[in-house]
């Protein structure tokens, strides 16, 4: 009966650590977890960390001291990810995740991109792991109590990593061949649409992109659909190859197929194609349309 007795009060402990494990509360974490993306061109760029707060207190020089590696946040070392290969400081990066790693100093900060993405502060990191170390001017900014990245994309092939926290911030940037990397894609697409071939024409014609091979692939698209999207797109070919006469006929053509079913494909393209045909000496009235 003793031994019975035991048994039921060690039972109802347990229940009750249970209970009071099950009602733990859910709190705010010192420093939460925080993640950016960012594609500019084809490239997307991710990274993730662990925001601190000021929390008012010295922060540069005091709670990170100058001149020690630093995992750039808080909790595990903050890591940042490239779906393609890029160039950072002159330096070929290719794609995957790092971590990444900084060494903060009074007015120059030492960035570093390590192989080894998954560790726990810089505890174990190792220099022989890098694949790009390079210095970068530290900036005052607006006060900002949690820490945070922003990439901010200046081009197609370009892009600005910046970290700011309290009253500072540190920026580098991130570069692609992004027009390598489209003409390849284009050469080896499988996707035989005639939308298809003109974007690839249209890509072409927008960055001086062998324009013989646009011609073709909008001539391709056109054989394909009667539209006024491929037309549109030789005309813009054409105009580019410096034949005016013949872009200012596929833009006329252009024109007249938009009209036709004058949907909301053509309506986000229609003063595009009006300006065209105005730079090309035509004119927008209609009783000077041409098929």
């Amino acid at each position: 009966m003793k031994n019975l007795k035991s048994l039921l009060v060690g039972t109802v402990i347990g229940l009750s650590s249970l209970s009071v494990y099950a009602q733990a509360p859910t709190l705010p974490a010192p420093s939460p977890a925080a993640s950016v993306s960012q594609v500019f061109g084809i490239t997307k760029i991710e990274i993730n960390y662990s925001s601190p707060g000021v929390k008012g207190r010295q922060i540069w020089g005091s709670l990170i001291p100058y001149d020690s590696i630093w995992r750039t946040g808080a909790n595990q070392a903050t890591n940042i990810s490239f779906s393609t290969d890029v160039i950072i400081n002159g330096t070929t990066v290719k794609k995957g995740k790092y971590a990444l790693f900084t060494i903060p100093g009074r007015n120059n900060w030492t960035i570093i991109l390590n192989t080894d993405a998954d560790q726990f502060g810089a505890f174990n990191y190792k220099k022989s792991l890098d694949v790009a170390r390079f210095t970068a001017t530290t900036q005052m900014g607006d006060m900002k109590e949690r820490m945070a990245f922003m990439i901010d994309p200046t081009s197609d092939s370009s892009a600005t990593v910046t970290l700011c926290w309290e009253k500072l911030k540190v920026s580098f940037s991130v570069m692609a061949d992004t027009k390598q990397m489209a003409e390849k894609s284009i050469e080896g697409f499988a996707d035989n649409t005639w939308r298809t071939y003109a974007n690839a024409a249209n890509y072409n014609a927008d960055n001086n992109l062998d324009l013989a091979k646009a011609h073709d692939w909008a001539q391709t698209s056109i054989s394909m659909k009667e539209h006024f999207y491929n037309r549109y797109i030789m005309a813009r070919v054409l105009h580019a190859q410096g034949d005016n006469q013949s872009a200012l006929k596929f833009a006329y053509q252009a024109k007249t197929l938009g009209e036709r079913t004058n949907d909301g494909f053509y309506n986000e393209y229609k003063d595009a194609l009006a300006k065209l045909i105005t730079d090309l000496g035509g004119s927008n009235t209609p009783t000077e349309k041409k098929k």
